[in-house]
């Protein structure tokens, strides 16, 4: 959760997906209770890595509005198929399927990918500065 940089107030979400996650196999069980219970392997294809980053397609917006926004994925609902996502502009909390998933380049941020790349110049410069530019 450190990595995500979201409110502490997700921590409730984070239980959730990580109980979700330990329908996964271990040493000590081989079979998950899905396997057993429907003589099939699970399909591991759905999960995600919390936190990540997606574009969701928003459902109403005018002509020229973009098509997505940029949000979080928190979690996983149990009523319903989909992905729980925060946007974080709107500051709001909803259920959507249609989303494309960012997490190739997760956890490592942008702005902090930056930052590193100012310090490696500044210290590769003739001379060392000790102050990093934000």
């Amino acid at each position: 959760m450190s990595f995500t940089e979201l409110p502490p107030s997700f921590w409730g979400y984070t239980l959730e997906t990580a109980a979700m996650l330990n329908i996964a196999p271990s040493k000590t069980v081989p079979q998950t209770p899905y396997e057993i219970w429907h003589c099939k392997p699970a399909s591991y294809k759905y999960l995600r890595v919390w936190g990540s980053p997606a574009y969701v397609k928003r459902l109403v917006g005018d002509k020229l509005d973009s098509r997505s926004s940029l949000c979080r994925f928190i979690g996983y609902p149990k009523e319903t198929a989909g992905y729980y996502f925060y946007d974080p502009f709107e500051q709001k909390i909803f259920i959507s399927r249609n989303a494309v998933f960012l997490e190739k380049g997760f956890p490592a941020d942008s702005r902090r990918d930056e930052v590193l790349l100012e310090v490696f110049r500044c210290a590769a410069g003739p001379f060392f500065t000790n102050f990093i530019i934000l």
